[in-house]
């Protein structure tokens, strides 16, 4: 009898189950920078087809309560294709509650080549900088560019990582009592022009306190894939070497 019972309630709680979406389905097309459509173009574990269209499947779960609204749906998904810059099909719905059979159109997404050739990249531009604690390694990021949350920019991820100092990622390569650290520099000629601005606070509480902007001057020069700083600014001051870069960003190891 009371296994009876018991199958009565466990066939009652799963016949309860509510559907929930972790994911929509995801339908768009990808196209290369001229707007041409590209085929064998992975996305997540989908590729596109000859028209650079894909397909995502919807991915739901079964839950015995169903929260008021339904949780929220955050969507992280790689884009890949060999010689191109990748990127992610981002989107997301926090108030939750999509209903199942929904289809998300994700538009059109564009993606870059990626460069091979350092030459390609203008270096005179405006461009934030960050860097280790020990000064070895520099991480620079165009200025001006406009956000783009698709985009996968590994060195402008870990520009941003170092120029605020991650406490709680254990991350600790900021000056004393300092949690952010931004410096603004323009390359233009031979001429070279340095905003920093360190900002003090409470690491704990992310409170700021106190600004403290400087500005500087100097010269530098570019041969190949050496780029040299004669700067009274100690955090940019020295030559470097190129070992990674792309469009848009360039990482430094100082020589």
């Amino acid at each position: 009898m009371k296994k009876l019972i018991l199958c009565i309630i466990f066939f009652s709680l799963i016949a309860s189950c509510v559907t929930q979406v972790l994911r929509p389905k995801l339908t768009g097309t990808i196209v290369d920078e001229e707007g041409k459509p590209l085929d064998s173009c992975l996305v997540r574990d989908v590729y596109t087809d000859d028209h650079g269209n894909y397909e995502l499947p919807e991915i739901t779960s079964k839950r015995l309560f169903s929260f008021y609204g339904g949780l929220p749906i955050f969507i992280s998904e790689r884009i890949h294709k060999e010689g191109y810059e990748p990127k992610e099909l981002v989107g997301g719905n926090s108030r939750g509650g999509i209903s199942v059979g929904s289809v998300w159109n994700m538009d059109t997404i564009r993606l870059r080549k990626a460069l091979t050739d350092f030459s390609k990249v203008n270096v005179h531009a405006h461009w934030h900088a960050s860097m280790t604690k020990n000064l070895d390694t520099v991480f620079m990021t165009k200025k001006d560019l406009e956000y783009d949350p698709t985009k996968v920019d590994f060195i402008a991820r870990r520009h941003d990582t170092y120029a605020r100092g991650y406490y709680f990622f254990g991350i600790d390569n900021l000056p004393e009592n300092v949690f952010e650290r931004h410096i603004a520099v323009t390359l233009a000629d031979s001429t070279l022009n340095i905003q920093r601005v360190l900002i003090y606070g409470d690491v704990k509480t992310s409170e700021k306190t106190k600004y403290d902007t400087i500005y500087a001057q100097g010269k530098w020069k570019q041969v190949h894939k050496i780029l040299s700083f004669e700067t009274d600014l100690p955090e940019l001051n020295g030559s470097y070497k190129v070992v990674d870069f792309n469009h848009d960003s360039m990482e430094l190891i100082k020589q």
